[in-house]
């Protein structure tokens, strides 16, 4: 049966059917009844008999999650940020090759045995872990059960009554938690940006024209949108461009609206909102996140407030359902509680939520973006050959500014067999010479802006 189409009658006498035919225990006691005929018996037998009222309550959770798909509260986001499900384990790992590096023919021409080095590719890998366990609940009592029986449109009531508000509930939350994913790379620098100089005086159509551009070279390898330096590229049917409603709204009426030829007006991006970057529901985003939450500084929200526009890759997201005994998005379960007579549904959900370190990504600010200093820390240390130390990177920014570093270390050291990762790692071999290494961290925005450290090496053990 063509479930959605059952259940857009609304009757209670189509979905009673419907329940009776999908569970054996409420298949052998009722008869099924007809459009037009007194379901209040049917009711009464339901109520009166526990067994027959778990059954009930096991079909109405069979039904449940068509019904609350179609008619609550719909995630803007959905289509970009749901990356399916998690069959196994608890993580999911990212992994992006760079290019690799061209070689000269004739500079290894004579040599014989060039060919058997090998060339260990520049591999970037990231795991994403299950970190949203979760689960929303609501009580019903006998007498609300009852009710669903008084007339033909009492049933479908009383399942979209039940399950629509734990299922609004979790879609919701899930757009809170993806946009705050957006608002704390944007803070932390993880996200490359532009300024739209002059934005509030210049035309929507002037504003439009300097993103578009941007759109367009996203579509070419480059290392600059994307804070690993990766050198990647996002076709239009793979960018999202996510719009403030207020700036969509300026576009849409002055600029789309005005326009002959509307097609090259238009971004090529896919299109998607944002009740703007500078707001969220953050008590509700505190109780939920805990300790994965942290609050924004007024000035922060001041520097998200001039945030317009984001162009994403639409795996930029990273966000995967655990299936915990379906293969649905959440399960549903119930508990009649003897003593108040009630009974309490819930919906679990077990979820990832992640973003790329590694897709393609830009901003666009109204703020002026630079970077002001970069500075290494620890600025001196001592390490042991053999050893590894981890270094990390401050970068001071004005803006919104993409706070990635490229690291390196001097020539000498590196010739030594000493190795720094893009995470900060610095490695000395356990046979190195060197009693010295200069390390360098590089801002990706601005090269010009460096920091370095000076590290001491001593002899192993």
């Amino acid at each position: 049966m063509a479930v959605k189409k059952m259940l857009a009658t609304k009757e209670t006498s189509k979905l009673l059917n419907f329940m009776a035919n999908s569970d054996p225990v409420l298949k052998e006691a009722i008869d099924l009844p007809q459009q037009g005929t007194d379901i209040k018996k049917i009711g009464d037998l339901i109520v009166n008999n526990t067994r027959y009222k778990n059954a009930f309550i096991n079909a109405v959770n069979v039904i449940a999650l068509t019904l609350i798909i179609d008619d609550a509260y719909a995630n803007p986001w959905e289509d970009f940020t749901n990356q399916g499900q998690i069959r196994y384990g608890q993580s999911v790992r990212e992994m992006i090759l760079d290019l690799v590096e061209a070689e000269d023919y004739n500079k290894y021409m004579n040599n014989p045995t060039h060919f058997l080095e090998n060339v260990v590719p520049n591999v970037y890998n990231y795991m994403h872990e299950i970190n949203f366990q979760k689960f929303y609940k609501s009580s019903v009592n006998d007498q609300e059960i009852a009710l669903a029986f008084y007339d033909e449109n009492g049933l479908y009531n009383f399942i979209q009554a039940v399950y629509n508000n734990l299922r609004k509930s979790y879609v919701y939350d899930r757009y809170i938690v993806d946009k705050y994913q957006v608002q704390r790379r944007l803070i932390n620098g993880t996200i490359p940006s532009k300024t739209i100089a002059n934005f509030d005086t210049n035309t929507p159509r002037q504003n439009v024209s300097f993103m578009k551009e941007y759109a367009n070279n996203l579509t070419f390898l480059s290392p600059n949108y994307n804070p690993a330096g990766v050198r990647l590229a996002t076709p239009f049917d793979r960018q999202r461009m996510i719009l403030s409603t207020g700036f969509e709204a300026q576009m849409s009426t002055e600029v789309l609206a005005t326009s002959y030829f509307r097609n090259d007006a238009e971004f090529r991006s896919k299109l998607a909102l944002i009740d703007g970057f500078g707001n969220n529901d953050w008590d509700r985003l505190e109780k939920l996140l805990e300790e994965q939450y942290t609050a924004f500084t007024e000035d922060e929200l001041t520097k998200l407030q001039n945030v317009v526009g984001l162009i994403i890759s639409d795996n930029w997201f990273k966000d995967y359902y655990y299936a915990l005994d379906t293969q649905a998005d959440t399960i549903n379960t119930e508990f009649r509680n003897p003593e108040t007579l009630t009974r309490t549904m819930w919906l679990h959900a077990w979820r990832i939520f992640s973003t790329s370190p590694f897709e393609q990504c830009l901003a666009f600010t109204k703020d002026t973006s630079a970077v002001n200093t970069v500075t290494v820390n620890p600025a001196t240390a001592t390490i042991t050959k053999g050893q590894s130390l981890q270094l990390t990177a401050v970068v001071d920014v004005e803006g919104i500014t993409n706070k990635s570093v490229i690291w390196s270390i001097d020539e000498t050291s590196e010739t030594d067999g000493v190795k720094i990762n893009q995470e900060g790692k610095l490695q000395v071999p356990s046979n190195a010479t060197v009693s010295t290494i200069t390390v360098t961290a590089t801002s990706v925005f601005n090269n010009e802006k460096t920091g370095t450290a000076t590290i001491t090496v001593a002899a192993g053990t």
